[in-house]
Order: structure tokens, then C-alpha cells, then sequence
């Protein structure tokens, strides 16, 4: 339970340096970029002399999930931008989040784990809360919305997410951290040529950034896979989603002073109780 309470901590981390960056940095993709750049580094200095056994049985399982998993995440982060215009930041931040849903399902359809009923109430309540805080009234566009973009962002965030669990059951658990560093690289490659292709140019503000950002964020990823290996998905990954929103809100409200309405506290009142039921 230990690596999932740090999976939060440093998940909720890479959100909160991000709403820090939006005051020093311009670029979109540049600080995306410096990012991947920190996460590829930290995963070869963890994978370290594992290093050496590469092309041993295994190696080909970790590259195949990695590159896959790297097209999954910044596909996702070019659909939350698409749907950001498309749909408007209400819609898209809330079905990036409803995300949760996808491994959740993994968990019981493909692996087979069985719920109990205060996890199946706890992911219930979860995503009601999710709903909650997102969807403030009137907050949200109504015209000119793309249904399939919304819903093809929260499978692609979703399965992004899943495929922890698919490396967990079916990858060598000392490729693991390679298998991370190749996702961040695909992830990074990606982003290097969107820069290139919007001709951003990388200040200090997007490297400083970019390393506060990019520690957090591998870390989540390894602490997150490390869990999986302890705590059932159907738990790991409705935990790891609400609990980091909860941490978030309260950086929030004490590091920007941010106000909460009467609903979004409600909201995250709901998502300790979830994170309790799922717990139990």
C-alpha cells in the first residue's frame, strides 16, 4: 500500500508543478518535451545494470507494452488538446478523469478480479465525484461538441493507464523501469517533433519546469507499476485517480488560493469516503 500512497503523492505533484508552470511558461509542447526528457533519464538510471540483459527473453514484451504505451499516453495529451478546442476545458478535463473507468473495467473483465460491493459502491461514488467538481452549471459549452472525441480521449487516457497492469501480468518484472524509460522515450520523440514542428523555443522556465514536472511524473508511473504487483487493479487505479484529485484540491485551496464551492467540497467530501470503501 506504501508505493500506492506514493504513486498519489507524486501524481498529484505533476499537477501541481503544472498549474505552477502556467504562470513562466508559453509553450505548449516544450515543457512536454523537458519532461519526457527527465523521464527517460531517471528510467536509465533505475534500470541500471538490467541494462545489460537487454535482448534477454523479456526484452521484446517490455518494447512492445513501452511503444505502445508511449503512443497511448501522448495520443491522449493530443486529444485532450483537440477536445480543449473542440469541447471546451469542462468537458475534457472531466472524461480525461472519467478515464479511471477503463482499467477499472480491465481489472474484472479481463483479469478476472472480483469487487467487493464497497469497491464496486466506492468506484460509483468516485466517478459521481469526479462529476461533481468538473461539471460546475453552466460551465459547460453546449454547441458545436464532439461526442466521439470525448469519448475516444477517455478510452485513450484509460487504456494509457491500463497497460501498468497489462506489463504487471504479462511483462519481467526486471524490464520493468526499461519498459517505463521506453514509454517515456516513445512519449518524448513525439513531443520533439511537435516542437519542431511549432518552432517553440525551450527557455530555462520550460527546463526548470520540466525536471519539477518529470520527476514527479516517472515516479507515479514506477510506484504506480510497483502497486499493481501488491494491490489489486480494481482498487490501485480508482485510488490512485480520486486520492490524487483530493490531494490537488487541497494544494489548491492552500498553495494558490484557490475557493472551492459548496459542491466541489461536497464533491471531495465524497471522494475520502471512496477512497475508504475501496480500502476496506
Amino acid at each position: 500500500m506504501i508505493n500506492l500512497i506514493l504513486a498519489v503523492l507524486c501524481s498529484a505533484g505533476v499537477s501541481i508543478f503544472m498549474r505552477a508552470s502556467e504562470t513562466y511558461c508559453r509553450g505548449k509542447y516544450g515543457i512536454l518535451l523537458m519532461n519526457y526528457a527527465v523521464c527517460v533519464i531517471a528510467g536509465l538510471l533505475t534500470t541500471g545494470k538490467n541494462l545489460g540483459h537487454i535482448g534477454e527473453a523479456g526484452t521484446m514484451t517490455a518494447v512492445g507494452f513501452g511503444v505502445v504505451t508511449g503512443l497511448l499516453y501522448c495520443g491522449a495529451f493530443i486529444l485532450l488538446q483537440w477536445n480543449v478546442r473542440k469541447n471546451g476545458v469542462i468537458l475534457s478535463s472531466t472524461f480525461m478523469k472519467l478515464g479511471v473507468i477503463v482499467p477499472s473495467a480491465l481489472a474484472v473483465l479481463w483479469f478476472g478480479e472480483k469487487p467487493g460491493w464497497n469497491q464496486g459502491i466506492g468506484l460509483l461514488i468516485a466517478v459521481v465525484a469526479i462529476l461533481l467538481i468538473n461539471l460546475e452549471k453552466g460551465a459547460v459549452r453546449t454547441g458545436g461538441s464532439s461526442k466521439a472525441g470525448l469519448v475516444l480521449l477517455l478510452l485513450g487516457g484509460g487504456l494509457g493507464d491500463a497497460m501498468a497492469k497489462f506489463y504487471d501480468a504479462y511483462g519481467k518484472t526486471s524490464f520493468g523501469s526499461f519498459f517505463l524509460m521506453l514509454s517515456f522515450l516513445v512519449s518524448g520523440v513525439i513531443s520533439g517533433l511537435l516542437v519542431a514542428r511549432n518552432r517553440e523555443r525551450i527557455t530555462k522556465n520550460e527546463v526548470l519546469f520540466g525536471v519539477l514536472i518529470g520527476i514527479p511524473n516517472y515516479f507515479s508511473a514506477r510506484f504506480l507499476l510497483w502497486a499493481l504487483a501488491d494491490v489489486p487493479a480494481v482498487i490501485a487505479y480508482p485510488t490512485y485517480s480520486i486520492a490524487a484529485m483530493a490531494v490537488i484540491g487541497a494544494a489548491g485551496v492552500l498553495l494558490f488560493k484557490e475557493k472551492l464551492t459548496k459542491r466541489q467540497w461536497v464533491a471531495y467530501g465524497m471522494i475520502i469516503l471512496a477512497v475508504g470503501l475501496l480500502n476496506m
